[in-house]
């Protein structure tokens, strides 16, 4: 698992070999929960305050984290997201 990016308390993650579709883990102090990057599906418990966060966050790097995303299943050493 890597991190790729912290997020005002929120640690934003991608497991290399994950099961498709494509999406990221989010650990808050409240829980965990996933979000499918595309369709913006979420499994688990979030905060609407967390929802909006991420989901700022996924328009602002969609390109990116499905880049990192592809990198990861196929074993390739990720890099954090950058500011």
């Amino acid at each position: 698992m890597g991190s790729i990016y912290i997020l005002k308390g929120l640690l934003i993650y991608i497991y290399a070999f994950d099961h498709n579709p494509p999406h990221i883990h989010v650990r808050s102090g409240d829980g965990e929960f996933t979000i499918i990057i595309k369709e913006r599906i979420v499994d688990g418990e979030a905060s609407v305050k967390a929802l909006k966060l991420v989901n700022q966050f996924i328009d602002e790097h969609e390109e990116e984290i499905m880049d990192i995303w592809d990198k990861a299943q196929r074993g390739e050493k990720i890099k954090k997201i950058e500011r």
